[in-house]
């Protein structure tokens, strides 16, 4: 059900220039005109927001709709061509991170940014370190001085003080995000940019990170919130400001609104037609032979994957459902070779194989669309063409030494056509993107490779309403050609729409299996959700 209620309105629609209303409301931070253009892309055009202190302000829009490069001008990485942004009523200018943090703005990316090896104190005062006043001890890190300037938030976010000494890699997500929370506090942050804080996230974890972000708000700090998750706005976020094609289109009240009402301002068309469409696409379903394609027999490894038995057929979607922790990612990387497993057999195509690493599951036609896009799959400075091509390039190279540039522009261009990649061209860089449009490029690559099974790690991570509808499309095409595809997905109604059947882990284990599919009413749906959740987090004991 969706919870329309505000604890904390503002005016229905909320100017830029809007007065100063005291200490608690007051305008902190300001883009006014802001406008940026890449080669054959206008990201971001005249576009004007604010922050006022004590709020949490949420930002939305389809992928490409602008908020990357919002983000990222406010945060120094991305100087804009035109407008300003002001700062306490004073313009002013970055040119580098550095400056933006100097004025109290910090940025939490959806990928976490911390040094895995230091510790969590060493990386909340990374590159501001605290030094020993004596002339020799200008050389010396004040480790007490650190700690003694942190310690007081550190329980009320979620850490101990066991965790400032672990290195930050040992930490899950949600403690990675309170890592990054006090890294801004330590400085006096003023303005904290939260660009999809809640993706991977388990749902207690998630209410655990609101929690966070209200003692944020009741500090007096502006949040700056990046969401795709309509359902979470409601109750949390004050204000709502809403980008479509580098435009700014409103600027609303939560409590005026409907998650309907905000896909309109977002994309033009109803919620309902838009989730309903996933369905629609499920048309010509593989006729063929119900073939096993993966057969994966007591497969382990301690302690992450215990006995898994499962089965993949042409022409099926099977889901992979479970809590954080579950081995479900594990899972996948036994299937790609990536980790070994321990015993138990797998079988390809009907024949037992080993698979010892990725290049082994490539040759058996698996292939795996990875959880983290940014850091596992996109080459951020090479062309789409490259992007794609490097998956096999020996279809592309003449005489096994020399690439073939021509052939490698004319498959690419099959593959932006067919996929509908927004793009001004096969050479432009794929980090200049929006995340759907890289998602496709990197189905695209895996495509490409002729794969008999496809494995899709959280494959709608970061990407807009409209956009997951494309990578349902893409999944459905694949299978209902005869190919296999598995789906790994931290959101059940992702789950329940585009998988045939879904296959739930706990502790390592498979706890259960239950059917889903495109065609199920919503009745179903919500019950087959209660059918997992109850599998998912049921005590093994």
């Amino acid at each position: 059900m969706w919870e329309i209620m505000s604890s904390r309105s503002t005016d229905a629609a909320l100017l830029v220039d809007d007065q100063d209303t005291g200490p608690q409301g007051s305008v902190v931070l300001q883009a006014r005109g802001a406008g940026k253009r890449y080669p054959g892309v206008i990201a971001l055009d005249d576009v004007s927001i604010s922050m006022r202190r004590g709020e949490i302000h949420a930002l939305l829009g389809e992928n490409g709709a602008g908020k990357s490069t919002l983000i990222g001008i406010l945060s120094g990485i991305t100087e804009p061509d035109s407008g300003e942004i002001v700062i306490d009523g004073t313009s002013t200018k970055f040119s580098n991170a550095a400056q933006s943090q100097s004025v109290g703005i910090t940025t939490i990316h959806q990928e976490q940014t911390l040094a895995p090896d230091l510790t969590v104190l060493e990386n909340i005062f990374l590159g501001r370190e605290l030094r020993r006043g004596s002339l020799l001890g200008r050389f010396l890190l004040d480790e007490r001085a650190m700690r003694k300037r942190v310690e007081h938030l550190v329980e009320e976010f979620g850490l101990t003080a066991d965790d400032l000494r672990r290195p930050a890699g040992t930490l899950g997500a949600l403690k990675q995000h309170a890592a990054q929370i006090l890294k801004a506090l330590a400085f006096d942050a003023r303005v904290v940019i939260l660009d999809e804080p809640t993706s991977g996230l388990a749902d207690h974890e998630r209410m655990s990170l609101f929690e966070n972000m209200r003692r944020l708000r009741d500090r007096g700090v502006a949040i700056l919130w990046v969401t795709h998750r309509l359902d979470e706005l409601f109750g949390l976020a004050d204000v709502i400001t809403v980008l479509r094609d580098g435009h700014h289109v409103a600027t609303v009240d939560p409590a005026t609104q409907t998650p309907d009402s905000l896909v309109r301002l977002m994309v033009g068309r109803r919620r309902s037609a838009v989730a309903e469409s996933s369905a629609e696409a499920r048309g010509n379903r593989w006729s063929g032979p119900e073939e096993e394609i993966l057969r994966l027999e007591s497969v382990s490894r301690a302690p992450l994957v215990r006995d898994v038995n499962l089965v993949v057929k042409r022409g099926e979607v099977l889901g992979i459902a479970g809590i954080a922790g579950a081995g479900r990612t594990e899972l996948a990387r036994i299937i790609l070779g990536a980790d070994r497993a321990d015993k138990g057999q797998i079988s390809v195509n009907g024949k037992q194989v080993r698979i010892r690493n990725p290049r082994d599951a490539y040759k058996l036609g698996i292939a795996i669309v990875p959880e983290e896009r940014k850091t596992q799959a996109v080459l951020g400075d090479f062309s789409l063409a490259k992007n794609i091509s490097i998956s096999d390039l020996s279809r592309v190279t003449r005489g096994r030494m020399i690439i073939d540039r021509s052939a490698e522009r004319k498959l690419a261009n099959v593959y932006v056509r067919d996929l509908e990649v927004k793009t001004s061209g096969i050479q432009q860089k794929i980090r200049n993107l929006s995340g759907g449009n890289q998602q496709k490029i990197v189905i695209a690559r895996c495509l490409f490779t002729r794969p008999a099974l496809m494995i899709f790690d959280e494959p709608t991570q970061g990407i807009d309403v409209a956009a997951k509808n494309e990578v349902y499309r893409l999944i459905y095409e694949f299978v209902d050609a005869g190919g296999g595809a598995i789906v790994i997905s931290s959101e059940l109604p992702e789950l329940l729409r585009v998988s045939d059947r879904i296959v739930v882990m706990r502790e390592g284990r498979v706890a259960g299996e239950v059917p889903a599919g495109p065609d199920q009413s919503e009745d179903e749906r919500s019950d087959r959700a209660e059918e997992i959740m109850a599998l998912a987090v049921r005590s093994s004991s």
